[in-house]
Formats: C-alpha cells, structure tokens, sequence
C-alpha cells in the first residue's frame, strides 16, 4: 500500500500538519484499510490558547498522529511563522464533515459519533441515513461521567459496534482529554474530534454561510449567534493567545530567517508502519 506523507511542522514550538482536505480523506481510507490506529486533532485560536494555558490538554497533543490547521486565522499565524502553508491547508472540520461520511457511506466504513445531547444525536443519525442510504453508523449521546463504570460501557458499546471512524464532538478540552485518557482501550482505525457537529446537521445550532470560512470570518458568525458563550473565544481569547505567541514570533523574525523555510521547518512523514508512532 502507497505512504501517506504527513508535512510536519513547527510553528513556535507547536505542531502543525499540512494537509488538505482530500490529503485528510486519503488519510482515513488508508487507516481503514490498513487497521492502523490514528488519532486525529486540529489546532485552531481557541485551541492554540488551550495548548498554551491547560498542560493536561497539551499532553494529548503529544500523542496525536495528526494536528491539522482547523481555520484561516492559524494559517495565518503559520505564515507569519515563515512555514509555507496557504488556504488550501484550512480544513474546517464542519465542511468537511459529510465529505468524510460520504467516502464512508461509498467504501462501507463504519462510523460512530460520541457527543451532542441524545435528542440530537437521533436526530442527525436519520437525516445521515436518509442522505447516505447505504452508512453504516451508530452514536450516543456525549453526557457520562468520563471515567469508571459508565466510561468504560461507552467505550465497549464502540468497540462492540465495530467502529472504523470515530467522531468525538463533546467540545474543547473535554474531548480530547477523554481521548487521550482512554484511546489506548478504543479498537477504531482512527479518532477524530468534532465539537458540535451533530447540532449543526440536526438545525440545534446556527451553521454559518460556506463563504465566510474562507474570509477567517467563521468565529465571528459564531460569536454573534450566541454571545453569551462565546465572546471570550472569540474576543479575549485572541489577545491572552497573543501573550504566549507573539514573543516567539518577534524572535523568530529578528532572527535569521532560513533560506528554504519548507526544508527547514517541515518534515514528513511516512504513514505505513510509523504513522501510528510517529508523534513528535
């Protein structure tokens, strides 16, 4: 079976994978097929500020197979880092979502989807089913004590269904850390987070026009459907990130910048046998 090559990189010490959205599908059917056992994050602001601020969530980042950039504001931010990313490299996870299932639904992958409230779960799953007859996919709902007994019966109800992908959609940090807690023990080819996905599908959410992610504009569509919540990921946020990010920047441009920053600062990954292990 062909490599998948992974171009690795470091942006001030915080790893970023560039890959596009066709490269991310790619990656999946190989895990599939090969039975490896990915686990696969992104890194968007709100992230960003997580890694930096909450040493539990950046654990989990250590043992990902994948960190891919998940909004045009941290291509940016790469860019600004001298790492030769563009927009095509920008995989938001909700667009790209049902192009994931589709490619499931055609090579019979199965999916399960850990998160959302129960109402909405059951929801999404018809209308997935209507939209893709032949899908095999199952889901639960993301409210359980996240150890002990009742964690432990989530993590066998996947097991028991056979799953190939898993979505975990419980929000920033909680489901990555009940990733990195408990992926050891979950038989899937490969993990992904999700965030809240399933209430975008099954109308719980406002879903934002597709034209306003690739402006950068998405978080700023969210921010105004719910203030309350999110005025701080948005607006706060942003500027505490700044703290921790833009000292390494100001040193990196009054350094010497390398002649080839695509030679210097990527590295790739082969994706047979290493890809799995290959957390650095």
């Amino acid at each position: 079976m062909e490599a998948i090559r992974i171009r690795q990189m470091s942006m001030c010490g915080i790893r970023l994978d560039a890959l596009s959205r066709g490269e991310l599908i790619e990656l999946l059917n190989h895990a599939v097929l090969a039975r490896d056992k990915l686990l696969i994050l992104n890194h968007n602001l709100h992230s960003l500020y997580l890694y930096e601020t909450n040493p539990a969530f950046r654990a989990v980042y250590a043992l990902a197979s994948c960190v891919y950039i998940d909004g045009l504001p941290v291509v940016w931010l790469g860019r600004a880092a001298g790492l030769p990313v563009t927009a095509a490299h920008r995989i938001t996870f909700l667009d790209s979502f049902e192009a994931i299932v589709g490619e499931a639904s055609k090579h019979g992958w199965r999916v399960f989807y850990l998160g959302s409230t129960e109402e909405v779960v059951t929801k999404a799953l018809v209308l997935l089913r209507d939209r893709y007859p032949q899908l095999i996919i199952d889901g639960r709902n993301g409210f359980f004590a996240q150890s002990g007994p009742e964690s432990e019966a989530v993590i066998s109800q996947i097991n028991d269904f056979r799953a190939d992908i898993l979505f975990v959609g419980m929000g920033m940090p909680l489901q990555e850390q009940w990733l990195g807690k408990h992926y050891g023990t979950l038989n899937v080819s490969a993990a992904m987070t999700s965030g809240a996905t399933l209430d975008y599908i099954a109308g719980a959410a406002y879903r934002p026009p597709a034209w306003v992610g690739p402006l950068g504009l998405y978080g700023v569509f969210r921010m105004f459907t719910d203030p309350k919540r999110l005025w701080r990921r948005y607006l706060l946020e942003p500027l505490l990130l700044a703290k921790y990010l833009l000292p390494r920047l100001i040193w990196h441009w009054l350094g010497e910048r390398p002649k080839t920053p695509a030679l210097e600062s990527l590295k790739t990954t082969e994706a047979n046998d290493e890809i799995g292990a290959a957390n650095v």
